[in-house]
């Protein structure tokens, strides 16, 4: 934002106070530039060519390793970048005043960061679950001949959704906790890669913890998303629960350190 003219009249009051004016802002960033369709193309090009170079490669492979590897591809790669991208989100506008400036303005702390939950949360939905669901499911259905159904299909886009949300929340939560990035970036991915090690050491974590979402976790238990693509049953929805659980938690810790937060 670089001037007052970046804001309207405030017309909301409590804690939707400057809401409007701030979802604005951060729609602009994602819609209003090479943002959007950047990040769509990269998924969908990503997407499109490891499900595409698997039917070209292993035309006979069977159905549960295709979409196996598609939910890897669809739920651990998009992860990572959800972690970098909003790694800055909260750090960033901290340490360059950009927070301070802007909460000077008739802004409620909580419009701040649901603001920015909410606009990065439709851009990923957009640009890394929809966009490239959509190439993966033409791939399957026209070049694969793998008729998987439509709603089921939608259905596992949710999930994959919903752990982007995980990631997202997260990060987004670690922001308002921490003022330097590496702290963000370095906790946030190192969940990211080391829950499978967590898991292995207290295995009772594989109920709250993410990983069996999008990849399997052998000997036992499969992915979610998989499953549900393939019409077969979850080894349990469990983890799907905790998951959607810990959002809205990752949220209010988020907005109630930077409550406290001092500029």
């Amino acid at each position: 934002m670089s001037g007052n003219s970046a804001f309207e009249l405030v017309t909301e009051r409590g804690w939707r106070r400057g809401l409007g004016n701030l979802l604005s802002n951060e729609f602009s960033r994602w819609w209003r530039t090479n943002m959007w369709w950047v990040q769509s193309l990269i998924w969908g090009g990503i997407c499109g060519f490891m499900v595409g170079s698997i039917v070209v490669q292993s035309p006979d492979m069977p159905l549960s390793e295709m979409v196996m590897i598609y939910s890897i591809f669809g739920g651990l790669f998009p992860a990572i970048a959800v972690v970098i991208l909003m790694q800055d989100v909260l750090v960033g506008e901290k340490r360059s005043g950009t927070a301070a400036w802007v909460l000077s303005k008739p802004v409620s702390r909580e419009a701040f960061i649901l603001s920015r939950f909410i606009a990065h949360s439709l851009g990923v939905l957009v640009t890394m679950v929809f966009v490239p669901g959509v190439v993966a499911f033409l791939v399957f259905r026209f070049a694969a001949h793998v008729p998987i159904p439509p709603e089921r299909f939608l259905a596992g886009l949710g999930v994959l959704y919903l752990l982007l949300l995980y990631y997202l929340t997260l990060t987004l939560m670690l922001g308002a906790l921490f003022r330097s990035g590496g702290a963000v970036i370095g906790l946030a991915l190192a969940l990211v890669f080391g829950q499978q090690y967590l898991v292995g050491l207290i295995p009772l974590l594989k109920y709250v913890l993410p990983w069996t979402i999008a990849i399997a976790l052998p000997p036992e238990e499969g992915a979610i998303v998989p499953s549900i693509l393939t019409g077969q049953p979850p080894w349990s929805w469990i983890p799907l629960l905790a998951v959607a659980l810990q959002i809205p938690i990752f949220v209010w810790i988020a907005i109630a350190r930077f409550r406290r937060e001092e500029f």
